[in-house]
């Protein structure tokens, strides 16, 4: 942690470019001897020592903290960023490719003797996500005042980055990311005691090790509101906040210290001193802190981000500035994550992404009002441009009947043991994935509209596109190993789910429909299907050819894809490479 701390001080100094180029080739490995000088030299020494001490003294655990460490620091430091992100969001993100995260968590569980797996780090990435956001917005919180000394063209701060979005002052800003990282720290206690929930078998070093990571946010609120490295005085504020976020530690290891190995567990946080004062303050900057919870929560997994990506691609057509790019995103962004928290909730399913779902951490209740907000912000988006784009709020109440008609019949079929025919399933999908792809081209044709486009030709791409891109999920959900690794086995048949592997298999074979609607229908609700009788129904499925017949739809819609994206090129007379790689990496996919 000293040599990670000097070099990330050389690295910030801007004063010797040379120093710093010597310092990033020392990590990345380049050989300096050609035009070794003694300082090269003397850095080269440095480092090399330090990272043989470290595999001499520990073995393996030193040589994989090294592997981890250098592999982190690698990649944040070769990696140029470019203080231009305009949401707070941006900027975390930014914020959190910068930090060297894998390098502090490979040191926390260093630190404790304890070695994780790669799928043991994946498995409780969520929770160690939420963590990165607390330390990383507490870090500039309190590097504040030393940060914005530097001046305007070097801060790289959230304060400084508030203040510009939301036009707000100096100490507004402050106030309302101190709001953010009690926020965040509200999720994590929450997901914490759902891991444990969730996991109650969890081995003793993961439990040893989720523990730790608890220390690690509370004493980075104690380092950072004392260290001379921000040598500033100790405000009331800062006190509060310390003191505050302090309880983290202390709630944290109330729920799992006597069987997480953790000596002296009356150190397990620091002394909570919470006053009247704070709670006043906090009252008054609740905000919408409990309202966007569930949503970022679902904006803190892993996700393809395949619709963003989509309006970038599409706008290489539409040509619209980026702030209406920007409002696109945020409208379809906000309506799927709406869609994620209510079809969960709906589906009775307690996974989402392999983590577990928002209504299992945050409650059913809760999590309806926050989709419902969501949806109630993506209108008020469509609001700001109605002026400039009248048709813009019919599109949109369309797109969102379209929507909602779709998971009627989603639902429908489910809750009556109905399988559709195919025709059924596919109009499903129109209205569903489909609808929402359709509802983003056409709200950005919609801020251009001087100009005729062919709407037809769009109309078909995106319905092929929400077909190609659900076929394509049914079929990896039961086939694809990663999907395995990432949902589980078969999510799809824990949910009861009506996927089109299933739907092919229940028309073709009597004898099968029978039997898997038999057992989805006496399914207990959020339990998950035992291993044998999944096994039981893909076998089923499999026996009816119905995974063979599902793959050679999806070669079919991605060639219909092509086809159809050949005739928008060819009739707007542009080509689109953005769209071509994103059905590009689309499209592999193994055979049965």
């Amino acid at each position: 942690m000293e040599t990670g701390t000097l070099l990330d001080d050389i690295i910030e100094d801007d004063s010797n470019a040379t120093a710093k180029e010597d310092v990033i080739n020392a990590i990345m490995g380049v050989n300096l001897a050609a035009r070794m000088s003694p300082r090269k030299a003397a850095i080269q020494k440095w480092m090399a020592k330090t990272f043989l001490e470290v595999v001499n003294l520990y073995g393996k655990e030193g040589r994989v903290l090294l592997e981890r460490c250098q592999s982190s620091l690698r990649d944040t430091w070769a990696t140029e960023v470019e203080i231009k992100a305009t949401k707070f969001e941006d900027y975390l993100s930014q914020r959190i490719r910068n930090f060297s995260t894998p390098a502090l968590w490979a040191t926390t569980a260093f630190s404790i003797g304890v070695l994780l797996s790669p799928g043991e780090f994946k498995q409780i990435q969520p929770l160690t996500n939420i963590a990165t956001r607390i330390i990383i917005q507490t870090n500039d919180y309190f590097s504040w005042d030393v940060e914005r000394s530097r001046g305007e063209d070097r801060t790289f701060n959230g304060i400084s980055c508030l203040m510009k979005e939301h036009h707000v002052t100096e100490e507004q800003a402050k106030a309302r990311l101190k709001s953010y990282i009690m926020q965040d720290e509200q999720v994590y206690v929450s997901m914490l005691e759902s891991i444990y929930k969730t996991h109650p078998d969890l081995p003793i070093h993961v439990r040893k090790y989720i523990s730790a990571c608890a220390f690690v946010v509370s004493g980075n609120h104690h380092w950072s509101s004392a260290c001379p490295r921000y040598n500033a005085l100790q405000t009331v504020e800062k006190e509060e906040l310390r003191d505050q976020n302090a309880e983290i530690g202390a709630k944290s290891m109330k729920l799992d210290l006597d069987g997480a190995g953790i000596d002296n567990p009356s150190t397990a946080g620091l002394a909570s001193n919470k006053s009247d004062s704070l709670t006043e303050v906090d009252e008054a900057i609740l905000d919408s802190s409990a309202l966007l919870a569930p949503p970022r929560y679902i904006q803190s997994l892993r996700s393809k981000n395949i619709r963003s990506k989509l309006v970038d691609a599409f706008n290489i057509w539409f040509q619209l500035p980026e702030d209406r790019v920007d409002t696109i995103k945020g409208i379809i962004n906000d309506l799927h994550n709406a869609t994620l928290i209510l079809d969960d909730i709906q589906d009775e399913s307690i996974l989402r992404r392999g983590s577990s779902a928002a209504h299992c951490i945050f409650g059913p209740a809760q999590c309806i009002n926050s989709a419902t907000y969501m949806v109630v912000q993506a209108s008020a988006k469509i609001h700001e441009h109605y002026t400039e784009s009248p048709q813009s709020m019919g599109i949109f109440l369309e797109g969102l009947t379209n929507l909602s008609i779709g998971q009627s019949w989603d639902l429908n079929w489910k809750f009556n043991s109905y399988c559709p025919s195919i025709a059924e399933y596919m109009a499903m999908i129109d209205g569903k994935t489909g609808a929402m792809f359709k509802l983003l081209v056409n709200l950005m044709k919609s801020l251009v509209p001087s100009q005729i486009w062919p709407v037809a030709d769009f109309d078909k791409l995106t319905q092929l596109l929400g077909r190609w891109y659900q076929v394509r999920d049914d079929y990896q959900n039961l086939k694809d190993p990663e999907y395995t690794e990432q949902k589980g086995f078969c999510e799809d048949l824990d949910e009861g789910k009506l996927s089109y592997p299933v739907v092919l298999t229940c028309n073709s074979d009597p004898t099968a429909r029978t039997i898997i609607l038999g057992i989805f229908r006496r399914k207990d609700t959020g339990t998950p299907l035992p291993r044998s009788v999944k096994m039981q129904i893909l076998g089923l499925i499999q026996k009816a050819g119905a995974l063979a017949k599902t793959w050679q739809l999806v070669q079919q819609l991605e060639k219909e894809v092509e086809d159809t994206l050949t005739a928008l090129e060819t009739a707007l007379g542009e080509q689109n490479p953005s769209l071509r790689l994103i059905a590009k990496l689309l499209s592999d996919i193994p055979p049965p």
